[in-house]
């Protein structure tokens, strides 16, 4: 028993020996390492490549060409040939075409404004992916540090029970107590030790959780060197609203997503103008004959050089009602991004409202559990002073002792807690990239 007790107290020392790491540097190996960050990291540079007045179709499109021909006709033996030879030629052919749409409806300016728009959206997009990464680092860190004091008030209380148990042990050798006390507090160690095993269960997996958000092996052990942030701010509700229509990020999204419902209502417009383009070329080609004997007495050798330019006006005159029907589906499709925009806002907008409250609330929860463990606290010492001098049994200090243990988790729950709902309204706020930032500053 005693060599199990002994292991137990090992366990703090075995995890925690281990490289230091920092809120800050979580987040910094986050920012690089992270999957997610680098999957959206290459959607943006996919956009920013196509966002250009070529894939517009601003630019002229040149083709050349080159090709050589080799052909033989062996007609020595045909007497209908009226040149009995082996005939025999040689082209090379080269071209160069030119064509450029100069005006087709303004469709050109609509598509690079659509193709910002695209850039934006994914801009937003990576914006979006950093909150999530910065919001989930900052709370499975700050998980981790839940577990290891959760691991550490038990370990504080299988400490003290294991020096009463050696106490009541040379008591009852030398028959000052009796074998119910003794056998009390050994079922109260054995239980206690049992929730420390799972405890350490819990306090690894959140260590796994953080290091695959974090990008670096699971199995990688560290020392949180920070302590949950309970710093209490007040919020001014009606800047955060502010902040939350202007920052938010889901609602900059559905705000692109009107931009390019507009661009595709201009791109569907188009044929209703005039499609104005320009077509420009030359070939080249020159071929040599070989005929035999008759080489020799003429000139087996002809060039011809050919140039060219086209302008062309095309006007759409009907297509059976097909432009009108997409002019209306797309402008349905502008009225419903719009309808979603003020859907989005008012949901976040209640979740604002629904976390703002929470927040509030989590404060005076978050003062009164830390008053309630210091209470339990101090009454756990003073039981456990009484139960050495006699006063209590060991069923009554037991029972204070739970509520020493239960006092503890809700004030370390109460303080994750409260970070937990600041982080949530920073968050839909748009503020907690910025908040990161100032924290790297500082």
């Amino acid at each position: 028993m005693k060599k199990y007790i002994a292991i137990l107290l090992l366990i703090p020392n075995i995890l925690f020996a281990q490289n230091d790491l920092s809120l800050l540097q979580a987040i910094e190996i986050g920012m690089w390492s992270n999957f997610d960050i680098q999957i959206s990291s290459r959607n943006q540079d996919i956009n920013r490549v196509n966002n250009n007045w070529a894939s517009a179709g601003a630019l002229p499109t040149l083709n050349i060409g080159v090709k050589r021909e080799e052909a033989l006709s062996d007609q020595s033996n045909n007497p209908a040939s009226f040149i009995q030879e082996k005939l025999r030629s040689t082209s090379y052919n080269g071209n160069a075409n030119v064509s450029w749409t100069l005006f087709n409806g303004f469709a050109i300016r609509a598509n690079k404004k659509k193709l910002d728009n695209l850039q934006k959206i994914s801009d937003n997009n990576a914006s979006l992916t950093i909150e999530n990464t910065i919001q989930g680092i900052i709370l499975q860190y700050y998980n981790c540090i839940l577990q290891k004091d959760r691991l550490e008030l038990l370990q504080k209380v299988v400490n003290l029970s294991k020096n009463r148990l050696d106490y009541e042990q040379t008591k009852y050798d030398i028959g000052v107590t009796n074998k119910i006390d003794l056998l009390q507090i050994e079922n109260a160690m054995l239980t206690d030790s049992s929730n420390i095993i799972l405890q350490e269960l819990n306090f690894k997996n959140a260590v796994k959780n953080l290091n695959l958000t974090i990008g670096r092996d699971i199995n990688s052990r560290w020392n949180f060197i920070d302590k949950i942030d309970t710093t209490i701010q007040i919020f001014n509700y009606k800047e955060l609203a502010r902040n939350t229509l202007s920052d938010n990020t889901n609602i900059k999204n559905q705000y692109y997503n009107i931009q390019l419902s507009k661009q595709d209502i201009k791109l569907t417009l188009a044929p209703f103008y005039p499609i104005i383009s320009i077509n420009s070329g030359a070939s080249f080609n020159e071929s040599t004959y070989d005929i035999g004997n008759l080489s020799s007495t003429i000139d087996n050798t002809g060039e011809n050089i050919n140039y060219f330019a086209n302008f062309s006006i095309n006007f759409r005159i009907f297509d059976g009602g097909k432009l009108y029907r997409n002019l209306r589906s797309v402008k349905i499709q502008k009225q419903i991004f719009e309808l979603e925009l003020e859907k989005i806002k008012k949901e976040v907008l209640y979740q604002l409202s629904v976390n703002n409250d929470k927040y509030n609330s989590r404060i005076n929860a978050y003062s009164l559990n830390q008053k309630a463990f210091k209470i339990a606290e101090e009454n756990f010492k003073l039981a456990t002073e009484k139960k050495n001098r006699g006063v209590i049994n060991s069923f009554m200090l037991r029972d204070i002792e739970i509520a020493y243990i239960t006092s503890g988790i809700n004030a370390q729950q109460s303080a994750y807690n409260l970070m937990e709902s600041k982080l949530s309204l920073l968050k839909i706020s748009g503020n907690i990239t910025r908040d990161f930032n100032m924290l790297k500053n500082d």
